[in-house]
């Protein structure tokens, strides 16, 4: 036996068109909203729910979709009310209900139900939707680094700030591109040439990495070395960039690396855990790291000055720290700038020791 509910006008209208007690069964009379514009009935044990404004009509919402829109906050939430049914995605896969305020919440099995509205959404509609390279949305849009907001997606993500507007983007590659001597060091083992490489660390909210360059031989004042080696992939999120600049005469430069590489994954692991940033996820640890995001990367030369007495020199370090929206407008929205055959968009600050002076150039680039 089951309780009597009413349902009449609009409502009922889209419940029969639904196939009536085959789609719900009622459990809340017909009953106004809490901000006196709407009217709504709740059915199958308040899983499933249709509104009415005289603006948007009677639309069906139910399952996690409705569900997310609850949390948020029903018709008062930033969504407002729906202006559609729930409705399956042209590509076979997902679900969604558009709503009055310019969002929509999207579900498929594998991502969950997720928030995308505003400037965001109105940029990912641009794109296709769900069918364009981004996919569907995997988190609601949330606060990002440096007063901007962000969705991610299966494929990349949508950052937004006030002065940018809505950028797409997949991850973030960045590169390592080459050195250039201003001046050599002064005479060394017998040679007036240099001998360089560079131990690049790199260290995000999320990693922290080392590598090294090859070793560049008969080095003088004025001369390039164009070079490609990939330092990171991943998201926009912020990054430190450590150069070490290193003479090559007697000692094993994969040593040096690995040494870096200890002081460099300290420091982060301290860090991170400082900053709170685990088990954090998602574009809201860029806003949490923002502030701080610096302290994940050591002072190289002061760890490693009186660290290294294994044959090679140490001309001297820098750190280059960028934050999340500048990776996103460097991969997304700068063209690459040319010095001497070097293909760059940030530089080190000039690298200076032993009368040498020298600096190392890295690219960003959509991945």
């Amino acid at each position: 036996m089951h309780d009597a509910f009413e349902i009449h006008g609009e409502i009922y209208k889209k419940w029969i068109a639904l196939g009536g007690l085959a789609w719900g069964i009622p459990c809340t009379d017909e009953t106004g909203t809490p901000d006196g514009v709407g009217r709504y009935n709740h059915f199958n044990n308040n899983t499933a729910s249709i509104y009415w404004t005289p603006n948007t009509g009677a639309q069906a919402i139910w399952g996690a979709i409705r569900g997310k829109w609850a949390a948020m906050g029903w018709e008062r939430s930033v969504l407002g009310y729906p202006v559609t049914d729930e409705t399956g995605t042209p590509d076979g896969v997902g679900r969604y209900n558009h709503f009055a305020n310019a969002g929509s919440i999207y579900w498929t099995p594998n991502t969950g139900a997720n928030v995308v509205y505003g400037d965001i959404r109105k940029k990912w509609e641009s794109l296709g939707w769900e069918q364009s390279y981004l996919g569907y949305p995997t988190t609601d849009e949330t606060e990002f680094a440096d007063g901007g907001r962000a969705n991610l997606f299966e494929n990349g993500g949508i950052y937004w700030w006030p002065d940018t507007g809505a950028v797409d983007l997949r991850d973030v590659v960045v590169h390592y591109t080459g050195l250039h001597c201003f001046g050599e060091t002064d005479w060394d083992q017998g040679s007036s040439a240099d001998e360089p490489y560079v131990i690049v660390s790199v260290t995000t909210p999320q990693v922290a990495d080392t590598k090294r360059s090859q070793v560049y031989g008969d080095v003088d004042a004025g001369d390039t070395r164009p070079d490609l080696m990939e330092i990171y992939r991943g998201k926009p999120y912020g990054i430190n960039i450590g150069t070490v600049l290193m003479e090559n005469d007697f000692g094993d430069p994969n040593k040096y690396k690995d040494e870096v590489q200890k002081i460099v994954m300290g420091v982060h692991t301290a860090g991170t855990l400082a900053l709170g940033l685990i088990p954090v996820a998602g574009p809201i640890i860029a806003a949490i790291a923002a502030p701080a995001l610096g302290s994940l990367m050591p002072s190289i030369g002061g760890a490693i000055s009186d660290l290294f007495d294994w044959g090679d020199d140490r001309i001297g370090s820098a750190t280059v720290t960028i934050s999340a929206k500048q990776m996103v407008l460097l991969a997304a929205r700068t063209n690459n700038t040319t010095f001497s055959g070097i293909g760059f968009k940030v530089e080190t600050p000039l690298i200076s020791g032993d009368g040498a002076s020298y600096k190392a150039y890295f690219g960003f680039v959509p991945a």
